[in-house]
């Protein structure tokens, strides 16, 4: 008896651990997609030192997340993820028209990471 208390108490902890990650992966997605997405919307409004600004704000909540979220993502999305955001501040500063490019990318790979760690029947098998 003692053992399926014990199995029902450690499924309890995985389960409510795996929400509670995901919860916490779509906080920071949001948090890092909204910082985006200002950025993207200061540039475009031409004010460069602004978004260079932005983009360093970018940077430190970025080494954040990337800690942050280690255990739970695979370390070649966070890669990839990272060379993109990465970019974004020496875009600016050369006002190089593939910045806008860029941020899809990594709305795209933001996205990406959250499906991949979402739980579903073609993630599954």
């Amino acid at each position: 008896m003692k053992r399926i208390i014990t199995a029902a108490a450690l499924l309890c902890i995985i389960v409510i651990y795996s929400v509670y990650t995901l919860f916490e992966l779509k906080s920071k997605n949001n948090e890092l997609k909204s910082m985006i997405h200002e950025i993207q919307s200061v540039y475009e409004s031409g004010d460069t030192e602004r978004a260079l600004y932005l983009s360093n704000e970018l940077n430190n909540y970025w080494h954040k997340y990337e800690k942050s979220v280690t255990l739970i993502i695979k370390d070649e999305a966070l890669s990839n993820l990272n060379i993109s955001i990465a970019k974004i501040t020496p875009f600016i500063s050369n006002e190089n028209a593939e910045l806008v490019a860029e941020i899809q990318s990594v709305y795209h790979q933001i996205d990406q990471i959250y499906e991949e760690e979402f739980p579903s029947w073609y993630n599954i098998f």
